[in-house]
C-alpha cells in the first residue's frame, strides 16, 4: 500500500481497510474541506491542474460515439457522483443531457457548485 506495507492477500488488505474505514473517510473529508488540490480556479481545485480541456473533449467524444452507435439512446438525465464543484457537469454533462443531478458529500464543494454552475 502507500505506506509500504505488504499483505498476504487482497482479502487481508480489504479486512485492514475495513477496520479503518471511518478514519479514512474522515481524513478524506478533512482534505477536501481544507481545499482539496487547491489551485487558483474551481477546475484546478478539483483536478490539480489547469489542463482539463483534453479531458473534457475526450468525454464529449465518448458520449458522441456512444450516441452514434445507439441513436435511440436518450440522454435525458445524468448523475454526477462525486461532482465536486460540477466541472464535469458544466463542461460535459449539461452539453449532452437534459438534466443533471449532482451528488457531492463535501458541503463546501456542493455550495461552491451553485456559484460555479449558476442557474444551469
Amino acid at each position: 500500500d502507500e505506506g509500504g506495507r505488504s499483505y498476504a492477500s487482497l482479502e487481508t488488505l480489504w479486512t485492514e481497510q475495513a477496520r479503518h474505514h471511518r478514519e479514512y473517510y474522515a481524513a478524506n473529508e478533512r482534505w477536501w474541506d481544507e481545499d482539496g488540490y487547491g489551485g487558483g480556479s474551481d477546475e484546478e481545485a478539483m483536478i490539480g491542474d489547469g489542463g482539463s480541456e483534453e479531458d473534457i473533449e475526450h468525454s464529449l467524444r465518448l458520449l458522441d460515439a456512444l450516441k452514434a452507435r445507439r441513436p435511440a439512446l436518450a440522454f435525458g438525465s445524468a448523475l454526477d457522483g462525486g461532482s465536486g464543484v460540477g466541472r464535469v457537469t458544466k463542461h460535459v454533462l449539461l452539453r449532452r443531457f437534459e438534466r443533471v443531478c449532482l451528488v457531492e458529500p463535501c458541503a463546501r464543494w456542493l455550495k461552491q457548485s451553485r456559484r460555479y454552475l449558476g442557474n444551469k
